[in-house]
């Protein structure tokens, strides 16, 4: 309380007015000092409010589809999206929380995406480096739902603010609280409404707010304790599935090879590997003509001796290309020749004899389509990430030309398209899978997709996982499924930046993660299961530390003290529940991999033959080899069996063929043949030529005694066919020992 001291000189004048007019003789007593206690009337500092015009819609009329100030009404953001959205007018506290106005929506078909109807209210002006609560009153029928966000503006729409809200039939505040950066100028409000339990029914929307809150004390970190992890492996758990981890090798301070606690993590857990950066085109061309494989041989050779694979990333990008890559000059038949050099210059580089590979599999091409489905370059967007060198001066048939230059240097590897977003973006996957059909209906080579899925905690919501996933696993001819660069952003949700990883978010990630692996596996047969590959180790080795600025990001499976997260007991829980191991039951099986389903893995074209792995036709399980190409009877395809049979043993021989074309009017014969080289090179007749009719799969059988007794230097079991024009599958190829 303030106190105020006051000389009360008015009464003293009057007290001497008195005596002088004859009262009494004795002097008055002056008063003493008054202290009067005065209230404390001063108010609390009124916060600095958010500067948003007619956040209320009172200057708005009933009816409005275009509210004052920075108001935007999208009913159909996507073209399968619709809604009704207005001002309506209400007695207050009905469907008006204040005041008589409001906006409602009503949701009549749904988009592909949550974000296909939206309200918005655009370039909210802030001061950077400030955290502000922004807060919105919303009312709907009880099991609507909305998300809100607060974002920065188009077109990279960060995160800052997100809330998930089930209505309950009752006017609710949504408070959402953003730390934002110091160069941001500008943020959004941003709410969605495309989702199923909304259709038909009005949910309202009234007095938007915001204010900058006090800033916030430093926080002292706590000893957390997180749930339990006690999955051992992960590819333990699956050991056929790709579990892939991206790390770089080199000098790079995150590099595998000089790292020995990231190795026992890696030879662990995984399986594959993915080359984070050193397989980029300006890694590996800095200068032109001149390649540096250094780092990324290293790389595949730690591979190679601890029985990993190793995915390719990338052969053409729009980003990390070398300066000279940029500048080059030339028209476009000489900008083809460089990519295409590039290209086969560097498959080739780690393509191995046989097809054995460590580098099994490729991105191709990263990023060509912008978000709204249109090729990167094509300028049909004001973002200024929408330039490609690669569709500015070839067109969009560097794509078609980079996959036939990949397949002719490299006729073993999976050729994936990747890209980001794919995961939710329905516009952009559209567009992807639109030049998968084209591909294969033009002959151009193309194995699968790969959904990068840098994404945050539960955004995208599983359900449009599901179903960005199921389009792809539709495509036929079918294609290969792959997420290639999975992280979960966690300190993007609830407003001011957490200090730390807290115990309940730590289980909110472990969810989210089970939650992916389940859909995936569940989604995606195994046939089309190119797997699934962490972008990184350890959490403080995340490119999301830095990106788009610095901050605490927790993403990964493990901490940075190399100790395992919930999220890599939810990835464990997932595989645990939806593969099985089988530990094969003992068999007189002599012969690996004769059904294909591992692959073409050991088997080899012969002659001028091509062999290509066939998923939509088997005799049994998903897979056959195709034989197509044969310009000698001897051509086929073969594998390699040195040391298989032993003298004077017996054995019966089988295999499973069918012609390519069911009207074919051709019946070639069709056998096994055992080429064997020892004193001499011999080719010995494993069943009998059959003859094969266009229709059915036809089996070839027969018996065959080892009757050579001398070292083998080689033996090559054959499927061989007496017409040239035959094309064929072969499946179920069978040598087992008569007892």
């Amino acid at each position: 309380m303030k106190k105020l001291t006051v000389r009360n000189s008015t009464f003293v004048a009057l007290m001497s007015l008195l005596v002088a007019c004859g009262g009494s003789n004795n002097d008055p007593e002056v008063p003493q000092v008054a202290e009067i206690v005065e209230p404390d009337t001063s108010e609390t500092e009124t916060p600095e409010a958010a500067d948003i015009i007619n956040g209320g819609f009172e200057e708005d009329s009933a009816g409005q589809t275009a509210p004052v100030g920075n108001w935007v009404f999208r009913p159909d953001q996507e073209s399968t999206a619709s809604a009704t959205i207005e001002i309506i007018e209400s007695q207050e506290g009905i469907n008006s929380y204040i005041g008589s106005k409001a906006a409602e929506v009503v949701v009549n078909t749904l988009g592909d995406n949550p974000w296909g109807i939206e309200i918005a209210y655009e370039d909210i002006p802030i001061t950077g480096g400030k955290n502000y609560e922004f807060s919105v009153w919303a009312k709907g029928e009880e099991g609507t739902s909305a998300d809100f966000w607060i974002q920065t503006p188009a077109p990279d729409y960060g995160q800052l603010s997100l809330v998930k809200e089930t209505f309950t039939g009752e006017w609710q505040k949504i408070t959402l609280t953003a730390a934002t950066a110091e160069a941001d100028s500008l943020v959004r409000l941003a709410i969605h409404f495309s989702k199923e339990e909304n259709i038909g029914k009005s949910i309202y929307l009234d007095e938007f707010s915001g204010f900058i809150l006090d800033d916030v004390p430093a926080q002292e970190i706590p000893d957390v304790q997180y749930s339990a992890v006690t999955a051992q492996s992960l590819k333990a758990l699956a050991p056929n599935f790709n579990i892939g981890v991206a790390v770089p090798a080199g000098g790079f301070s995150n590099s595998i090879i000089d790292r020995p606690e990231i190795k026992t993590l890696v030879e662990q857990h995984f399986n594959q590997l993915s080359a984070e950066n050193i397989m980029k085109p300006t890694y590996l061309q800095p200068t032109q003509g001149e390649f540096f494989y250094d780092d990324s041989d290293e790389l595949v050779n730690y591979a190679k001796q601890n029985s990993l694979t190793v995915h390719g990333h990338v052969f053409v990008w729009h980003s990390q290309i070398a300066p000279w890559m940029k500048s080059f000059q030339g028209d476009k038949a000489a900008w083809i020749t460089m990519m295409k050099n590039h290209i086969t210059q560097i498959a080739a580089h780690f393509e191995e004899e046989g097809s054995n590979d460590t580098v099994v599999s490729w991105d191709v091409v990263n990023e060509a389509f912008m978000e709204n489905g249109k090729y990167r370059g094509e300028k049909t967007t004001n973002d200024s990430a929408d330039e490609s060198v690669w569709f500015e001066n070839i067109g969009a048939e560097y794509l078609p030309l980079a996959y036939k230059a990949a397949r002719a240097a490299d006729p073993d590897a999976d050729l994936y398209y990747n890209d980001y977003n794919l995961i939710w973006n329905a516009d952009k996957l559209d567009a992807v899978i639109s030049m998968v059909n084209n591909f294969q209906d033009s002959g151009i080579p193309i194995d699968g997709i790969g959904f990068q899925s840098h994404i945050s905690l539960n955004s995208p919501d599983i359900s449009t996982i599901q179903a960005q996933l199921q389009k792809a696993v539709d495509i036929r001819p079918k294609i290969k499924v792959k997420i290639t660069e999975l992280d979960v952003r966690m300190n993007n949700e609830g407003g001011i930046p957490l200090t730390y990883l807290t115990s309940e978010r730590a289980d909110e990630q472990k969810q989210y993660y089970y939650d992916i692996v389940k859909t995936y596996l569940e989604t995606v047969p195994e046939d089309q299961r190119g797997g699934i590959t962490i972008w990184g180790v350890i959490d403080e080795d995340s490119w999301l530390q830095n990106w788009p600025e610095p901050t605490t990001e927790w993403p990964l499976l493990f901490f940075n003290d190399f100790t395992a997260k919930p999220a890599l007991q939810g990835f464990a829980n997932a595989l645990k529940e939806l593969i099985e191991v089988v530990e094969p039951a003992p068999s007189a099986e002599l012969l690996t991999n004769g059904d294909f389903e591992s692959g073409l893995n050991s088997w080899q074209a012969r002659g001028s033959a091509s062999i290509t792995l066939e998923t939509t036709q088997a005799h049994s399980g998903n897979n056959s080899a195709l034989v197509q190409g044969r310009t000698e009877t001897w051509n086929g395809l073969q594998k390699d069996v040195k040391g298989l049979f032993t003298a004077d043993k017996t054995y019966n021989v089988s295999a499973w063929v069918k012609l390519s074309d069911d009207t074919s009017t051709v019946s070639p014969g069709i056998k096994l043949t055992l080429q064997i080289e020892h004193a001499s090179t011999e080719y010995l007749e494993l069943t009998p030529v059959t003859t094969v009719a266009a229709g059915d799969w036809v089996k070839l059988s027969g018996t065959y005694t080892h009757s050579i007794t001398t070292q083998e230097s080689a033996a090559l079991l054959y499927v061989e066919s007496n017409e040239l024009t035959a094309d064929f599958y072969v499946d179920e190829v069978s040598v087992t020992l008569v007892e």
